[in-house]
């Protein structure tokens, strides 16, 4: 019964801490990007932010996605690259899932999901609707216009245009700040007479690092992929060398012994001594077969 009490009193001074440090959480920054038909024939949808300066931490941040969005990513910028982190089971809320992750430090955290593009014909529309569940400082968006698509309108617009290669144009608004409980609406349209990727027409990777060319593809070497071919490589090297060097060997003894039978005394040298013709042994007189391999004296 103490340890129940201990227990449900020790819950009780965490529950305070814990609830404080959701209700202090402010996002700093947080950029919403919108890139149609990139990858995918719908609407690739990136939140990215940054938790103010002074915000309590760990804290418990809860991101809303469209219901019928197909979740893609949840990440965070790490020694400059994306890795994921863990979150809760999704849980739905209306027309929203609440997608709930731990923020443990001042990184830069990425939600990105897909969601349904409306098509009719060449024309093409979207809605965003973001719910501020806490204080944005400053929330920025941007949209990819794809290479082929023409006639853009959007509510509100977006004053901000910066081309790029590939025929790819960024459109951005600075929306500034948006107190918790309020929302942002954003709708746009355009029109596009085909299905093309914007991927398929983009000269530099997502990252923002440019395509390998076809020498720098060539050059490109992998030591724990090619490592099985080098020790078969080797090991033929080996065998090879194996065989040469045995030939060469018994090509050596062939040709001494040869030299060697073409020299030895057929049965005696001066002074009496007997050597046998095969292989040069000396042999004592009287012996008719050779001591050291067997051979049969000649007469």
């Amino acid at each position: 019964m103490r340890k129940i009490f201990l227990f449900i009193l020790m819950s009780l001074m965490l529950f305070p801490t814990r609830t404080l440090a959701q209700g202090n959480v402010t996002i700093g920054e947080m950029t919403v990007q919108l890139w149609p038909e990139y990858d995918h024939p719908d609407m690739l949808v990136m939140y990215s932010f940054t938790l103010a300066a002074g915000s309590v931490l760990p804290a418990d941040v809860q991101v809303r996605i469209p219901a019928n969005a197909d979740l893609n990513a949840v990440a965070k910028v790490e020694d400059g690259s994306m890795v994921n982190v863990p979150y809760d089971a999704p849980i739905k809320d209306g027309d929203s899932v609440i997608i709930k992750l731990q923020i443990d430090d001042l990184s830069s955290y990425r939600v990105e999901y897909y969601a349904p593009l409306e098509k009719n014909g060449a024309a093409r529309s979207y809605n965003l609707v973001w719910d501020a569940d806490y204080s944005i400082d400053s929330l920025y968006i941007q949209f990819q216009q794809p290479p082929t698509a023409t006639n853009l309108k959007s509510t509100p617009a977006l004053p901000n245009v910066s081309p790029v290669s590939g025929g790819i144009h960024y459109h951005d608004l600075d929306v500034g700040e948006l107190a918790a409980g309020n929302s942002f609406t954003w709708s746009l349209s355009y029109e596009k007479t085909n299905d093309d990727l914007t991927v398929s027409s983009m000269p530099v990777e997502a990252g923002g690092g440019t395509l390998p060319d076809a020498n720098a593809t060539l050059s490109s070497f992998s030591l724990s992929d090619s490592l099985p071919l080098i020790l078969v490589g080797i090991g033929i090297l080996l065998i090879a060398g194996g065989l040469i060097y045995f030939f060469l060997a018994e090509k050596r003894n062939t040709a001494s012994e040869d030299g060697r039978k073409r020299h030895l005394p057929s049965a005696a040298t001066a002074g009496g001594n007997i050597y046998c013709h095969e292989c040069g042994s000396r042999a004592s007189s009287g012996d008719k077969f050779c001591r050291s391999c067997g051979a049969k004296f000649r007469g």
